[in-house]
């Protein structure tokens, strides 16, 4: 049986508001977050977002959650280091100035680190961020060449184990390429020393030089190139890569303007001169997941 702990939870009250109110439930041995989602009648990106889970799949016996009850309406976000207005909405699935607009904001490039913000719901829960606030304080780090980016080009290294140090000196000594690596983002696999996930700026993007990763010239000039770490045409690409690379195009698209329409992949920028990124990534899931987090309203 389900150790429960009822108790009405001190709300969270941000500028005047409730943000949720609701019970506590104790993780028990062999429950998933589904089952839990499911006893008390809420979605399991409900309780992702409100507890703070990036990874539902991931949870520990004893762990305390919070469950809503059918008031809630709203939920709380604290602006953390290099997050801005727009990114923080992005991730949420809102535009920047509904963002601004519910929370009062007159002045959206003002807001400051530890300034907490209220996130609607809409017609369903919106999500938890997809990018940690150390990779976004790191991108922040460069302004984007303004009008000089039209598209991003999505890519695999056609490898199942490499990292983008060691394809960096591949470029560079033996391809001759005198910037190096050609790609300006790199999405690990887990394999060698990096995270599965992890996000690797390179040189190009953080000194905005074209690209070296298409045939075309003008293509690289205007392009911006992310390659996954992988072989898509024999397995498929991780959870985490996905999760990054729809949060690196959500990113750069609001930096730059490129629209959802102008991401592509290699194989479909230039048809029969390549199979990459593989038979086993989707762009049509990946445009379909961003034109879901990303509603015209």
């Amino acid at each position: 049986m389900l150790r429960l702990r009822v108790g009405l939870m001190m709300s969270v009250v941000v500028m005047g508001v409730a943000a949720w109110a609701g019970h506590e439930h104790i993780v028990q041995r062999n429950e998933t977050l589904g089952g839990i989602a499911n006893r008390y009648g809420v979605s399991v990106k409900t309780l992702q977002l409100i507890n703070g889970l990036s990874n539902p799949n991931h949870l520990v016996v004893g762990k305390k959650l919070q469950i809503p009850d059918g008031s809630i309406k709203q939920v709380p976000h604290v602006v953390k280091s290099g997050e801005s207005l727009s990114v923080i909405a992005a991730n949420y699935g809102l535009s920047a100035s509904k963002l601004a607009s519910y929370n009062g904001i007159s002045k959206p490039n003002l807001i400051r680190v530890g300034q907490k913000l209220l996130i609607p719901f809409g017609k369903a829960a919106p999500l938890p961020p997809l990018l940690g606030s150390s990779i976004i304080k790191e991108l922040n780090r460069t302004k984007p060449t303004r009008g000089k980016w039209k598209r991003i080009v999505i890519h695999h290294s056609a490898t199942n184990v490499d990292d983008a140090e060691n394809m960096h000196q591949v470029h560079k000594n033996q391809r001759k390429m005198k910037n190096g690596l050609a790609y300006h983002f790199v999405i690990s696999n887990g394999s060698r020393k990096a995270k599965d996930g992890e996000i690797y700026i390179g040189g190009r993007w953080k000194n905005q030089f074209d690209g070296g990763h298409v045939k075309r010239l003008q293509w690289n000039k205007e392009s911006i190139g992310i390659c996954l770490i992988g072989n898509f045409e024999t397995r498929r690409p991780t959870a985490a890569q996905l999760k990054s690379l729809e949060g690196l195009c959500r990113y750069l698209a609001a930096k730059t303007g490129i629209p959802d329409s102008k991401i592509t992949s290699h194989k479909c920028l230039h048809p029969g001169h390549t199979v990459c990124p593989g038979k086993h990534f989707s762009l049509k899931d990946l445009l379909k997941k961003l034109a879901v987090r990303r509603p015209s309203s």
